[in-house]
């Protein structure tokens, strides 16, 4: 009795169980290049801070296939997820990406499932390409950043080497690339490489509709005394038509406006776990509409401290203008921001 009902548990847990619907999870569409691809393993990793899914050792809590029209359905108990997918290509068998595979980290992971709604989480794939090694008098990590095979112009490379930040907030380096073709020396060490490139410019803030993005398929990236590695790291652009789901949870909703009481549009609402504001945020959200609206992408009833501003990346400037709110746990309604007197 206790295997079946734990073969049970598993078939409800990915949403696979007949006749049993579960009440919330992740879905989507996974994509490669614009084509919905059928068969892909879907994963969700639980995230906890210091964790990040199958690069820290994590095991999957739920997994499904995609189906003919390229969705997928994971039920999940409420809480954060690392989501990725990975079809195998002929020939390999290895349990992470190798060359040939189609592979995605979702790049808004850690996701967020609530309670009695679905979270729309669409993946864009790339085919993993090789990786090679070799010796050197230093150690260092070189090649090239592509999106459809062809080198992308200003972006930015960041070398992290701590997963515990959740890759969000100031990297170890971050690398301006200007070609597309970056060469960085590195002390030996354990290296998570991701490449970004927002449609609005600058080095910092979350990844929008219409960016490009990826991390490396390889991570983490293992360098040696005296070891160069030469890799490429395919972009990803995130595209509306996969994450398109008006029933799915979004995150806590704010309304930004001035003294006055109007509007603001263009401002981000970080959310931070201590009453200072300080340290690496928890979430950032998207730019606020004409409306003065959007998201923080949090679990609905999380304590949290938040700030509206225009900026990203470091402290305030001098005479920016901010707002600051506090949401008591439980809290689940629109949260109105009104930003107030420059620092």
């Amino acid at each position: 009795m206790g295997t079946f009902l734990a073969a049970i548990a598993a078939l409800v847990l990915t949403g696979w169980a007949p006749g049993v619907l579960a009440e919330q999870g992740i879905r989507g569409r996974v994509s490669l290049g614009g084509t919905l691809v059928e068969g892909l393993v879907v994963r969700a990793y639980a995230y906890r801070p210091g964790t990040f899914g199958p690069w820290t050792g994590e095991k999957p809590v739920g997994e499904a296939r995609t189906a003919t029209d390229g969705t997928y359905r994971i039920g999940l108990p409420p809480g954060r997820y690392v989501v990725e997918g990975l079809a195998k290509a002929n020939g390999n068998t290895a349990p992470r990406p190798e060359p040939g595979d189609l592979w995605c980290l979702y790049s808004g992971s850690p996701v967020v499932v609530t309670a009695g709604a679905w979270t729309a989480v669409g993946l864009n794939l790339i085919r993993v390409p090789e990786e090679r090694r070799s010796r050197s008098e230093r150690s260092r990590i070189e090649g090239v950043i592509t999106f459809d095979g062809e080198p992308v112009e200003k972006c930015y490379l960041y070398l992290y080497t701590d997963p515990g930040t959740g890759f969000r907030g100031p990297a170890r380096q971050t690398v301006p690339v200007r070609t597309g073709r970056f060469r960085v020396a590195v002390p030996p060490g354990t290296y998570y490489l991701v490449a970004r490139k927002r449609a609005r410019g600058g080095s910092y803030g979350p990844i929008e509709v219409g960016d490009r993005f990826n991390f490396y398929a390889g991570n983490p990236v293992r360098v040696g005394a005296g070891e160069v590695v030469r890799l490429e790291i395919p972009m990803v652009e995130r595209l509306s038509q996969l994450e398109e789901d008006p029933d799915a949870y979004h995150g806590l909703p704010v309304m930004v406006t001035g003294q006055d009481g109007q509007p603001l549009a263009g401002y981000h609402v970080l959310a931070y776990p201590v009453p200072t504001r300080s340290g690496p945020p928890m979430a950032v959200s998207s730019p606020t509409g004409p409306d003065g609206r959007t998201f923080v992408p949090i679990p609905p009833g999380t304590a949290a401290y938040l700030r509206a501003r225009k900026s990203l990346g470091g402290p305030l400037a001098e005479g920016e203008a901010f707002g600051d709110a506090d949401v008591a746990e439980g809290k689940t309604g629109p949260v109105p921001i009104r930003v107030g007197a420059a620092r």
